[in-house]
């Protein structure tokens, strides 16, 4: 009977250490394709990780756990979005503000002009009525 339990942990401890090389065999697969994702295929690697971000935010309200998981990402996102509503803002006024300033310095000069030119017109209109009564 004894020898039967001691078979019995043997196999056990055989079953676990087996499970336990099986565990750390698949683990050091993983992180070897994963090193070689990161050194030699930076873009490949972004493309993966950027697919499984845009399944768990596809899937978030289905499952607590994907919530919780991506509660970081809805807030980068979040903050993401705001930012880029503030810096279309943003450019858009000074857009508005820059064109305006533009504008209406190119408008003031060429009131300048038309001026200037309807002045010396005046001047030339002058200058023939004169010579017409003189004649």
């Amino acid at each position: 009977m004894l020898e039967l339990l001691s078979t019995i942990m043997v196999f056990l401890f055989g079953v676990l250490v087996m499970g336990w090389d099986a565990l750390v065999l698949v683990l050091g697969f993983v992180s070897s394709v994963l090193l070689h994702l990161h050194v030699d295929m930076p873009r490949l690697e972004g493309l993966l990780v950027g697919v499984a971000l845009a399944w768990v935010m596809t899937r978030r309200d289905r499952h607590p756990l994907l919530k919780v998981l991506s509660a970081p990402l809805k807030l980068v996102i979040d903050i993401l979005d705001l930012a880029w509503d503030q810096v279309v803002d943003v450019i858009g006024d000074v857009w508005s503000v820059a064109s305006g300033w533009v504008l209406g310095s190119l408008k003031w000069a060429w009131g300048k002009v038309v001026g200037a030119w309807d002045w010396q017109l005046g001047l030339l209109s002058g200058l023939r009525d004169k010579l017409k009564k003189s004649e």
